[in-house]
């Protein structure tokens, strides 16, 4: 590399810096302000996913101190990507509330690399940066981050551009790298990330490259420790019937909000205009992606046909596609596919792929211009997004220390999480009995016992040993007993040695357990992945080291030469 290409690259390089931070400015970990949105439960979630990495819990599939500690198995049901990213950040010795910050802060910079990367390969350079720039800037993301807090959102805006740029590019040493960003892709939301994955495949249909179908399934197969046990086992918990309580239809954009909506910090409400959120994917990404829309049509009407132009119009059938399923325009369709589509809840979470799209066709639009032209366009687009977007990039300021006292204190943990995610309480539960004891405040002293009596009784109940994962108890009584856990399949419990499954439960779906004899029980009770979460496990691990042999066929033959 020429001193010439290196300023220039360093100048480049320092200019990204500088753009991103004045977007993530309001993600300083090191202040003492923070800030919480719509998913107030996002600390408890990272402060539950790592007391299970650091008790050797791995996977993650329960939360044990949610539901007043009787286990809610969220992470059983809940992709759990960004979980992994923010646990290992706070296990690092970062305080949670900062942990979140740094992983949106990480996010913003996934995305904004990835979709540079992307776009590079196709515009080129200065086109791909100013498309990269666009892409984080949307007043939509800045909703995603302070006002909803959607952390799994989030990491799916950053990884999908991640993953189509590398697959863009893979080769049989990179099927491994490939395969595993494709597996975080598919495990970093739920609908979205069902969603990527037919993308994915007819992204590498059109691109036809052999190495990359190899990683696509890979990933696929690397994300069913996640897949297999959240769709095998969804039945076993309120799921379904929770999700489709939200009235999609009540959800619709008008498609003037796209351009301009105000802004709120409040949530989505029926029609287009007592919404206390806002819409808005960007005047500046909407208009230059509209004019780069109107240059590929005008091109394909002139029939100047170019390799990468199914690519182009793949990504535009995607923008408009998303574009007319945010609008009530869709309504046949959500209505023809709604079991699927019910899932989603909110027709506006399409402008993800709208903000994608629209970026897309900015860095296109810059592409096809002349030198001179492209340079500067890019200056006046650059300033018009700062000028315009970065005002959006701000949160309602709260202190560290109120934060953690409200949604990280014990009392919310185990009394009030849960009833922000309602649909993973297991089904052995009456959901309309414990969805009550919300408006009780949930402070019911029965909960803080291991084992409660159901009437007055003689005979002793001593707690032998305890912990979130695994009890024993010595029992010598004659009136039947409550175990203070949710019955479900990955409690196992034993009586005496043997194993025992609950034939009744109260309507917290807790085990009603009763002795017939004065003899003294030694009861256990102790969290065991089930069956089909160990096959899940076991496939992960194995296509792991298939693909990782795959692409790195010496490794082995090196490991040995070493030892």
């Amino acid at each position: 590399m020429t001193p010439s290409k290196f300023i220039v690259s360093k100048q480049f390089w320092i200019t990204f810096f500088v753009v991103l931070m004045i977007f993530a400015r309001n993600l300083n970990p090191f202040d003492s302000l923070t800030f919480v949105g719509h998913d107030e439960t996002q600390a408890a979630r990272i402060s539950e996913f790592s007391f299970n990495i650091q008790n050797g819990v791995l996977p993650p599939r329960i939360a044990p101190h949610f539901s007043f500690n009787l286990g809610y198995p969220i992470f059983n049901y809940y992709a759990p990507f960004a979980y992994w990213i923010t646990s290992f950040i706070h296990i690092a010795g970062v305080p949670v509330p900062q942990s979140l910050e740094i992983s949106y802060m990480f996010a913003l910079i996934v995305g904004l690399f990835g979709i540079y990367r992307f776009l590079k390969y196709f515009f080129g350079r200065l086109s791909g940066f100013i498309g990269s720039i666009a892409y984080i800037s949307s007043p939509f993301i800045a909703v995603d981050i302070f006002v909803r807090s959607n952390l799994a959102e989030m990491w799916f805006f950053a990884l999908f551009p991640l993953a189509l740029s590398y697959i863009t590019t893979t080769k049989k040493k990179n099927v491994f790298p490939t395969a595993l960003i494709l597996s975080a892709l598919f495990t970093s939301h739920n609908i979205f990330s069902l969603i990527s994955i037919p993308i994915i495949l007819m992204y590498v249909a059109i691109i036809k490259n052999r190495y990359a179908w190899v990683a696509a399934i890979g990933g696929i197969i690397l994300s069913s420790y996640f897949w297999l046990p959240a769709l095998g086992e969804l039945a076993q918990v309120h799921a379904s019937r929770v999700a489709t309580l939200t009235e999609y239809s009540d959800h619709f954009l008008c498609p003037m909000q796209l351009w301009s909506s105000p802004w709120g910090y409040a949530g989505s409400a029926p029609g287009c205009v007592l919404d206390g959120m806002s819409f808005m994917v960007g005047k500046v990404q909407l208009f230059f992606a509209g004019v780069g829309i109107s240059l590929f049509i005008i091109k394909l009407l002139k029939k100047k046909y170019e390799k990468r132009d199914v690519l182009i119009a793949s990504v535009g059938l995607l923008l408009f596609a998303s574009i007319f399923s945010t609008t009530e325009s869709s309504l046949f369709l959500w209505k023809m596919f709604e079991p699927v589509l019910s899932l989603f809840q909110f027709p506006w979470r399409f402008l993800l792929f709208v903000i994608f799209g629209l970026a897309f066709f900015t860095a296109y639009f810059l592409s096809v211009q002349p030198r001179i032209v492209r340079i500067i366009s890019a200056g006046v687009i650059l300033i018009m997004i700062i000028f315009l977007n970065a005002k959006f990039f701000k949160p309602q300021d709260l202190q560290i220390q109120n934060y953690t006292n409200s949604y990280l204190s014990k009392a919310y943990i185990s009394n009030i999480a849960a009833f922000k995610v309602p649909e993973y309480v297991p089904s052995s539960v009456d959901f309309t009995y414990w969805k009550n004891l919300e408006k009780q405040n949930a402070l019911i002293s029965e909960f803080d016992t291991l084992v409660v009596p159901t009437a007055s009784h003689q005979g002793k109940i001593e707690v032998l040993n305890h912990s979130s994962f695994s009890s024993k108890i010595e029992i010598q009584t004659d009136s039947p007993i409550v175990l203070n856990i949710h019955s479900a399949h990955y409690w196992n419990i034993q009586i005496d040695g043997k194993k025992y499954e609950p034939k009744k439960v109260d309507k917290l779906g807790r085990p009603i357990i009763s002795f017939h004899d004065q003899d003294t029980h030694i009861v256990e009770i102790t969290y065991r992945q089930t069956n089909i979460q160990k096959v899940a496990n076991t496939l992960t691990v194995l296509i792991g080291i298939i693909l990782l042999l795959y692409s790195y066929p010496n490794l082995v033959w090196k490991i040995n030469k070493k030892h």
